[in-house]
């Protein structure tokens, strides 16, 4: 019987591929800009850090520059989900819905804490979720299951009591991993 609900925040509560790819390039510059195909096939669904490190060995951006440009594509992504992101009435309702039929409910991100807080927040779930698990929580980001080993075990629930709701190949290869 599931008793935890699981979901990722990029691409399944939010629609925000288009957001990480504007705000990663303007926080690169034209110089080491990736494009909109570059970003869906390689890039998509990793920690920005990741990123840059692929960057570096695809593009030579050099190592010095990872934390500059990671700061500033995490603000820009904050400013970014500030202006474009909006309460969503579904989403509310269907929060509201499970959580009545006694369902825990949380979020597994590769985003950082800031931004998923941020984004849960703006769309009007936060208050419904039990746990909120960042990249910022574990050692390992998706592909790697320990997102979602660490949210079953601190909400104690076992794989086969969870369901989790991924959209891109890397959390699907999470989640299907942490089972």
């Amino acid at each position: 019987m599931i008793k935890l609900i699981l979901f990722d925040l990029d691409g399944v509560l939010i629609k925000a591929k288009d957001i990480h790819y504007r705000a990663l390039n303007v926080a690169l510059g034209e110089e080491y800009a990736i494009s909109i195909e570059e970003h869906l096939g390689r890039y998509d669904g990793l920690p920005t850090a990741v990123k840059l490190e692929m960057l570096s060995k695809d593009k030579g951006l050099p190592l010095e520059k990872h934390e500059t440009v990671w700061a500033d594509k995490q603000k820009n992504t904050l400013d970014m989900f500030g202006m474009e992101l909006k309460h969503s009435i579904k989403l509310t309702n269907l929060f509201k819905q499970l959580k009545a039929e006694g369902y825990l409910l949380g979020c597994c991100t590769n985003s950082i804490r800031r931004t998923a807080l941020t984004a849960l927040s703006k769309i009007g779930v936060i208050q419904y979720c039990d746990i909120i698990l960042s990249t910022d929580d574990v050692k390992n980001p998706k592909p790697h299951p320990e997102l979602y080993w660490k949210a079953m075990s601190m909400m104690e629930c076992l794989p086969e009591e969870t369901l989790i709701v991924e959209d891109n190949p890397h959390g699907l290869l999470a989640a299907t991993r942490s089972q």
